[in-house]
């Protein structure tokens, strides 16, 4: 899980507080469908997108998956690989809502915000590690 989860820790909290803004301080990461956008490393570059990203992230490595969370579980499904673990909320502010996750031993920063783009919005998770930076998406309600 390290080698695929440690991407960009120190550019994810930039990446998570600009993706979050215009969020409920109430803002949760359950009863969404989290789709698997992209996996950073710790100098920002892309390790692993999904087909939607190919364009956009040509070098990088193909991989789709998931993520659900619900009663304070969380379980992510991407490149053929399942791992799952539990989250609390750390913190809101009205704009994004942090999250501390562990899975197994090791504890992620998760931020839940929404992204605002042209075409509309879009509901963002990123976890993040020393390591690497998880960014997943889900459609706004």
């Amino acid at each position: 899980m390290k080698k695929f989860f440690a991407a960009a820790a120190g550019v994810c909290l930039a990446v998570c507080l600009v993706s979050a803004a215009g969020c409920s301080e109430d803002l949760s990461p359950e009863g969404k469908d989290w789709r698997f956008a992209f996996a950073q490393g710790q100098a920002g570059q892309v390790l692993f997108c999904s087909e939607e990203y190919a364009a956009v992230y040509p070098d990088a490595e193909r991989a789709e998956g998931i993520c659900s969370a619900e009663d304070g579980g969380i379980a992510i499904a991407v490149a053929d690989k399942e791992y799952s673990g539990t989250y609390r909320k750390a913190d809101g502010d009205g704009k994004s809502a942090l999250y501390v996750a562990l899975f197994g031993e090791e504890e992620w920063n998760m931020v839940c915000g929404v992204t605002e783009r042209t075409d509309g919005e879009e509901y963002t998770l990123i976890l993040s590690s020393e390591e690497y930076a998880v960014t997943f998406y889900a459609d706004a309600d």
